[in-house]
């Protein structure tokens, strides 16, 4: 402890609380060393006196002696004891019978060395706990921290899940719409199909009927062109006759007088013109047999049948 005590600079200007601390630093370990050989005897010294306070109740027991006189026997053992006074014996005693801890003598209080090495031991003691105490807040602040983040992130946590809900909400609804809509749509689509199905037999039934007006006029433009080629048929067959009498008259007229025309040949002449009446008779009753075929003839056998 003197070691330590000496070591320590004796200055008492402004810096010389930081500079002891710089050597306490510094010189930790061996403080450590010190205090931890200090303890150890301090325990055997209290050992020692356990056992001498044991031993001298004892003997004062068998042998009634003044205290002096058995501190003088045992002078081998107890010279540094007498040497510090016989008042630590007596108040140490004292503090045993009544329990309590011993009281330092005035002079060990009063020495420099043990003044300086409390105040260190002191110092070491509340730096110690001032580093505990700020390791404590720092973890108090650490702890307090990291619960106002989860403080937050719970917040957040709830917003977004609030904001979620308001969202799956809305896609419920948007979702109840599109299947009404959904719903509409189909049925729309099913009349729409039936318009279409509709309106397909319309066009069908049009271009039916414009088929058989284009079939009707046809047979008209046929009808007419019938007539037509009766008429002139007619006509032609009525210019044959005429022709064939004009000559009739004027081979008679020309050769009556000139040659005489022979019975046979006549005859044959007469046969002749008999035969080309029976011809022109016939074309005549084939042309309105075939008039009266076409005016019977049904035209809308062809058209189409319709369910």
């Amino acid at each position: 402890m003197k070691k330590l005590v000496v070591n320590v600079p004796n200055i008492d200007g402004a810096d010389s609380f930081t500079e002891r601390a710089d050597a306490y630093y510094q010189k930790r370990p061996q403080l450590l060393a010190l205090l931890q050989e200090l303890y150890d005897d301090y325990l055997s010294l209290a050992d020692r006196y356990c056992q001498a306070l044991a031993k001298n109740h004892h003997r004062r027991n068998s042998f009634p002696i003044p205290s002096f006189h058995f501190d003088h026997d045992n002078d081998d053992q107890f010279d540094k004891e007498e040497n510090n006074g016989s008042e630590i014996v007596d108040s140490d005693a004292e503090s045993s019978l009544s329990y309590q801890p011993p009281f330092p003598s005035t002079q060990a209080k009063l020495e420099p060395d043990m003044i300086i090495a409390d105040l260190v031991i002191r110092s070491v003691d509340c730096e110690i706990i001032l580093h505990e105490l700020s390791q404590v807040d720092k973890l108090c602040n650490e702890s307090s921290r990291k619960i106002e983040l989860q403080e937050s992130l719970l917040e957040l946590l709830e917003s977004e899940r609030l904001i979620l809900l308001n969202e799956n909400a809305r896609l419920g609804y948007k979702v109840a719409s599109l299947m009404e809509e959904n719903k509409g749509l189909s049925s729309e689509s099913l009349f729409m199909k039936r318009k279409v199905a509709e309106l397909a037999r319309c066009m069908l039934n049009r271009r039916e009927d414009h088929r058989v007006c284009m079939l009707s006029r046809k047979v008209e433009d046929l009808q007419g062109q019938i007539y037509g080629l009766e008429s002139r048929n007619n006509e032609y067959y009525e210019q044959l006759l005429k022709h064939e009498e004009e000559k009739r008259s004027k081979s008679k007229m020309g050769l009556k007088g000139c040659f005489k025309v022979p019975e046979e040949a006549g005859v044959g002449n007469a046969k002749k013109g008999e035969k080309q009446k029976t011809i022109g008779a016939e074309v005549g009753k084939k042309v309105p047999k075939f008039w009266d075929r076409v005016k019977k003839l049904d035209i809308f056998l062809c058209a189409p049948e319709f369910n």
